[in-house]
This record gives structure tokens, C-alpha cells and sequence, in this order.
């Protein structure tokens, strides 16, 4: 078996071995149609015609994981040309797999530490954006990386990744509205956080149209805010969605 095989191998291994005790601890959660509309993100040519629904749910499958693995390596290496890119983020996709599982389902004896949520097209199935939910320490007991130290309700948000076809079309929004509702209505997250980049107007852009603002510059949270470049972001219980919302109609 040659390296790369060896490495997608193991992609599908670890992640056929998760499926099972992934579906058993994840806990009862929002199941949510959202009707995606181009035109909510600007598509430059002024169309407001609908695009198919997106299902929005929590990472359950092996496939899902296998394919959250890859739309990660596939972003993480977009800007990486080498001939080496390849056997790259089969690596990259095979270390995913295994500490998504860790993160999601919880291992030796250790609570879940976070939740994954993926937008699928509905007659494929097919993973077209996902988003991690570190949760707050209320529910875990252990505080969550990105959250400043006095924050036991705190939860953070990360991993916002769209498959590049699908681009510009309202799904990263979407998926950060089904993962702010579910911090707060599953998890019972008082405040949510990110980081941006200072530079990046579109995230920021996205994140602001959450709900979002920068967080307080007290000194006291010197070191959580001066991440090189990146600037901390805030937003309250109040701007989750609520399941009722008209983005959303859950189902069963």
C-alpha cells in the first residue's frame, strides 16, 4: 500500500470506528431546514432567486466525519502549491479525523469537549460547510480555549469552513446561527466568542451580522485579545436565533 493510500486508509478506519460511539453520546439537538437565499450575501448580479434548503444537524456519521476531515485539509492547504500538497492534507484529513472524534465524543474517561455541526445538500447528503462548538465549562467542567478565564458560560466558535463551490451563497452565516441557537438552547451558553483577523472584512462582516462586536479592551483580558493579529469578538445569549425563528423549521 502506497503512503497516500495507507493515509486515506486511515481517514476511513478511525472514522468507521467513531461512528458507533459518536451516535451514542451525542446528545438530543436541533435538526434545522434552512432555506438559503443568495441574495442575503450579495451574488453581484442582484438575483433574489432561492437556492435549495441546506440541512443543518450535529456531526453523526463516519462519512460526515470523513468529509469534514477533507473540506478542513482542503482549506487549510488552499494556498499550497508544492508537490507534497496532497500527501499533505491526506495527513491532515487522517489527524482530523481521530481529534474531531476525541473533541466530539469525549475518550478515556473525559466529558465531550466540543460539537460539530454540518450543512449537507438534502438529496446528496454531501457536507457542504462545517462549524465547531467549543463548549462552555458549565457543561464540560473544563473551560473552553478562546474564552476569557472568568467566563464559566462562555462557549467559542471556530472552524467555520464553506466547500469553496458553495461559497457566497448565505451558509456560513446559516451555520453560525445554527451553532450560536444550539450553544444556547442545547449547551446553555451565556456568551459566545470568536476570533478575526483584523484585516479580514468578510469574516468580520459575517460575524457583525451575527450579532457580534468586539469584546472590552479591559486590561484584564490583555492576553486573550492580543493574539497577533486577531481581535476577539462577543455576542450575547440574546442574538442566538431561537428555534422558532423564521431562518429555521425543525425537523423531525
Amino acid at each position: 500500500m502506497t503512503a497516500n493510500g495507507a493515509a486515506s486508509a486511515g481517514v476511513e478506519a478511525a472514522a468507521e470506528a467513531a461512528q458507533q460511539q459518536q451516535e451514542q453520546q451525542q446528545p438530543s439537538s436541533m435538526h434545522l431546514v434552512i432555506d438559503v437565499d443568495a441574495s442575503e450575501e450579495g451574488n453581484g448580479n442582484g438575483s433574489s432567486s432561492k437556492q435549495p434548503a441546506v440541512v443543518i444537524k450535529t456531526l453523526t456519521s463516519a462519512e460526515e466525519l470523513q468529509a469534514v476531515a477533507r473540506l478542513r485539509a482542503e482549506a487549510y492547504y488552499a494556498e499550497d502549491r508544492s508537490r507534497f500538497a496532497d500527501s499533505f492534507k491526506k495527513q491532515f484529513a487522517a489527524q482530523e479525523v481521530e481529534s474531531l472524534r476525541s473533541r466530539t465524543s469525549g475518550s478515556n474517561g473525559r466529558p465531550q469537549m466540543s460539537a460539530c455541526l454540518v450543512a449537507l445538500q438534502p438529496d446528496s447528503s454531501k457536507v457542504l460547510g462545517c462549524i465547531d462548538i467549543r463548549l462552555p465549562q458549565t457543561a464540560t467542567g473544563t473551560r473552553a480555549l478562546g474564552v476569557p478565564e472568568d467566563d464559566a458560560a462562555g462557549c467559542y466558535l471556530l472552524n467555520v469552513v464553506v466547500s469553496e463551490d458553495w461559497r457566497g451563497q448565505g451558509i456560513g452565516k446559516a451555520l453560525m446561527a445554527a451553532a450560536m441557537a444550539q450553544a444556547v438552547h442545547v449547551w446553555g451558553a451565556q456568551r459566545l466568542y470568536t476570533h478575526v483577523e483584523a484585516d479580514n472584512e468578510v469574516a468580520s462582516g459575517l460575524y457583525k451580522s451575527c450579532g457580534f462586536r468586539e469584546h472590552s479592551s479591559e486590561e484584564k483580558y490583555a492576553n486573550t485579545l492580543s493574539l497577533g493579529r486577531l481581535v476577539l469578538l462577543i455576542a450575547a445569549a440574546a442574538d442566538a436565533p431561537a428555534v422558532q425563528d423564521t431562518l429555521f423549521t425543525q425537523q423531525a
